[in-house]
């Protein structure tokens, strides 16, 4: 819902085109370049969606035929159409974390434990974490932790993946640069749009050889040759000049409508760490999709999961008095 400010506008319509199929748009050079650096990797790939860089990291780090572990409700397996299977050819293994992150042990286990025949071992070949996560909340994977669960990967020949989609926000939230968040993991997706308020796009980010087969295998989806894409990366330049800084704003604002709403309906406060505020309705003996439909009646928006959980969510278009608004309107539902 978060739409470019003015100086991204201007800076679309100036934007100068070039073939980016073959390296020759100098703003999506300067974006993958600029994005590499601050992640602490050696080079990046623009895509479309973080949906496609996450499926790029499932192709490229993660070997056919093979075993890749994975968070339960990691938003690679409630969201994106088990692409893992039908297209990388991985098989799942998923493990159940605490507020969405796995324990160091859980991810042995879930390694040792791969699919076995008394004459064949099955090997994991990736293994996939998300920060923030979105179904647990939008809660934060600290540096330690990635750390630790990159260290029993890599301790057992697996690549590590993240999908970073909202990592920028987990940075504010954590007070911690981005790259000190990544810095044993292999590969990361993160997204342009969402809290950085860009028209379009994600980058996939590692090193050079990584980056090298993910330019590949975009090709085998389509997504090699994202057309007039200087366009969004003239946006993009601008969202990292402007927008990082007011992240912890959006924080702050779910912080605090999550503790408003917390009169009204049921939440569970440990889980909101960033912009994400997720709610359970079922106290009030009304559906998700229901209450969704009575707020936006009052004008205000909110996405429904299965059952009885909506969630909020905080971004540059939603200030104090937005936050107010949704406080009102989700006490006249509750009221009534």
């Amino acid at each position: 819902m978060t739409l470019p400010t003015g100086e991204m506008w201007e800076a679309m319509r100036r934007a100068e085109i070039g073939w980016t199929l073959y390296r020759q748009d100098r703003a999506v050079n300067e974006l993958e370049e600029r994005v590499a650096a601050l992640l602490g990797k050696q080079a990046g790939l623009f895509v479309p969606t973080c949906g496609m860089a996450n499926l790029l990291g499932l192709m490229t780090l993660g070997e056919r035929g093979t075993q890749a572990v994975l968070e339960s409700n990691s938003h690679i397996i409630a969201s994106e159409e088990w692409g893992i299977t039908s297209i990388a050819g991985l098989y799942p293994r998923l493990v159940s974390g605490t507020r969405g992150v796995m324990y160091p042990v859980e991810l042995q286990e879930a390694i040792m434990g791969a699919p076995r025949t008394p004459t064949h071992q099955s090997k994991t070949s990736l293994v996939c974490l998300e920060n923030t996560h979105n179904f647990a909340g939008g809660t934060v994977l600290t540096a330690s932790e990635t750390d630790s669960l990159a260290q029993v990967a890599h301790q057992y020949g697996a690549s590590v993946y993240l999908d970073g989609a909202r990592l920028w926000n987990a940075a504010a939230a954590l007070k911690t640069p981005a790259h000190e968040l990544l810095e044993n993991v292999d590969a990361v997706g993160v997204s342009l749009n969402k809290g950085l308020c860009a028209p379009f796009g994600a980058l996939f980010c590692g090193a050079y050889e990584t980056i090298a087969a993910a330019r590949l295998n975009a090709r085998r989806i389509g997504a090699a040759s994202v057309h007039k894409a200087g366009i969004f990366a003239a946006a993009a330049l601008v969202a990292f000049d402007t927008m990082l800084d007011r992240l912890d704003l959006d924080n702050q604002r779910a912080r605090r409508l999550a503790k408003r709403l917390a009169d009204y309906i049921e939440i569970d406060m440990t889980t909101v760490q960033t912009n994400i505020v997720f709610a359970d309705v079922a106290q009030h003996n009304i559906s998700s999709q229901e209450f969704a439909a009575r707020l936006e009646t009052l004008g205000v928006l909110v996405y429904a999961r299965p059952g009885s959980r909506v969630r909020f969510v905080t971004h540059r278009m939603i200030g104090d008095d937005e936050v107010e608004r949704a406080v009102h309107a989700v006490r006249k539902v509750c009221e009534e």
